[in-house]
């Protein structure tokens, strides 16, 4: 709150409940519609670097929000005068030193006497380093350790999700299993850590052959799976034997081993139920091509 008048003296509730504000550990700024800055406690200024006296101008507080984001700031107002309250956000401030931190908002307004807001009172708390974990976590739940390819949960939610835009607007796509050959070897002769070389390599060769679009998944052991959408039968038959061929010269080895890869596939066609079967078609497929005989096309 602004400092009383130097020939006044303040109340002594008025210097309690600035004590209490500037004590807050949130971030408390009330701002009007248009952005200037009304009040600014102490935590705003840890956070961002500026002292309140430092934001002048008419829109101090907006010129912290990337642009990019300043529609945010502006929709609080709109959603405030629909009559939403408390209306809760987030959006970015970028700090004295560059930093952009992540502000979770909490906020409502003040009405003037003819009801219109006037000013809007946020409360805010820094929310960074909680998205950042939460990132994280969702990455680690989502991802393999050890190849950074995403694992066969999240593979069969990528699967179902193009199944059902499947039935709705017409199949198109493929799967691909592969599994490798020789790599049960590598692990006996050399030990863990050079089979875990290899699957990494693989994985790396895999996400440089295909495209962008492809979905590459290591779904166990030493089994990985790839959703090609909109490829037909062809397209999945002509990646299938780039890939043969280019695994094994993709995948440096220990000593005189080789690795190879068994791939099958199935294509997406209608009376498609469920990404069990496609995934068993899939799997049948590849055994097939291990086994010697000439690959099932589903």
């Amino acid at each position: 709150m602004p400092d009383p008048p130097s020939d006044t003296v303040a109340a002594p509730g008025d210097l309690i409940l600035d004590a209490v504000l500037d004590a807050a550990a949130s971030l408390i700024v009330v701002v009007d519609t248009k952005g200037g800055l009304v009040y600014w406690n102490h935590a705003c200024e840890r956070l961002s670097g500026y002292t309140a006296e430092e934001l002048g101008g008419s829109e101090p507080v907006l010129e912290l929000i990337p642009e990019e984001h300043r529609g945010a700031a502006f929709s609080i107002v709109d959603a405030l005068a629909r009559g939403e309250s408390p209306v809760v956000t987030e959006v970015p401030w970028r700090t004295r030193s560059g930093e952009l931190r992540l502000i979770q908002w909490s906020s409502t307004g003040l009405t003037g006497p003819d009801g219109e807001i006037t000013h809007v009172v946020g409360t805010g708390i820094d929310v960074t380093e909680r998205r950042r974990l939460e990132g994280e976590l969702r990455h680690l739940a989502d991802h393999d350790a050890l190849t950074g390819l995403i694992n066969r949960r999240r593979f069969e939610e990528e699967l179902e999700r193009h199944l059902m835009h499947g039935r709705r607007y017409g199949m198109a796509g493929a799967l691909l299993v592969l599994d490798l050959d020789g790599f049960k070897a590598v692990n006996d002769e050399h030990g863990h850590r050079a089979g875990d070389d290899v699957l990494r390599a693989v994985a790396r060769a895999l996400l440089r052959r295909l495209r962008e679009s492809d979905i590459v998944a290591r779904i166990g052991g030493d089994e990985f799976a790839v959703l090609l959408p909109q490829a037909g039968p062809e397209d999945a038959e002509k990646v299938c034997q780039a890939l043969e061929r280019a695994i094994p010269e993709d995948v440096p080895t220990p000593g005189d081993h080789r690795i190879e890869i068994s791939v099958g596939f199935a294509a997406f066609a209608e009376g498609v139920t469920s990404i069990d079967e496609i995934m068993t078609a899939a799997d049948a497929s590849m055994y097939d091509v291990k086994a010697g005989r000439p690959r099932t096309r589903p």
